[in-house]
């Protein structure tokens, strides 16, 4: 029965690795700190944030998953979803940013007040509002 086990133990490790390897593939393993190393990226984000841009967690992206992309409306984005150390519920960010047209969009959310970045237009707040849920809710 001890074999069993760890056979079974193995195998799920495996069959773990082997979905976060084709994830991580897919999204060709880019962190926050690879974004801030881009000149295009920094610019645009330093403008999205203004007076903010001097908050730590902000400036440097901490506590962030790794980036992924999705395409909304045809247009692709990089996701980013920093959050402030030890409070990332009640300071958070879910960022976009397409490397194609130079742009960042995101809902920064702090203590309960929410400020846009970017100046989404109404399609693009939604899916804003849409993904920060699901990603700092999980609705």
């Amino acid at each position: 029965m001890g074999n069993h086990k760890r056979w079974h133990i193995a195998l799920v490790v495996a069959v773990a690795g082997i979905w976060v390897t084709t994830t991580l593939a897919a999204d060709s393993m880019v962190t926050t700190d690879d974004l801030l190393k881009s000149p295009k990226f920094k610019s645009v984000y330093a403008a999205a944030l203004g007076p903010k841009g001097k908050e730590r967690w902000l400036s440097t992206m901490t506590n962030s998953a790794l980036v992924r992309e999705v395409v909304i409306a045809g247009d692709r984005f990089q996701v980013a979803t920093p959050c402030k150390p030890h409070d990332c519920g009640d300071n958070n960010l879910l960022l976009l940013f397409s490397p194609a047209k130079g742009v960042v969009f995101g809902k920064l959310y702090e203590k309960g007040k929410t400020t846009l970045l970017g100046a989404p237009d109404p399609g693009m707040i939604s899916e804003l509002e849409k993904m920060w849920k699901k990603e700092f809710r999980q609705q």
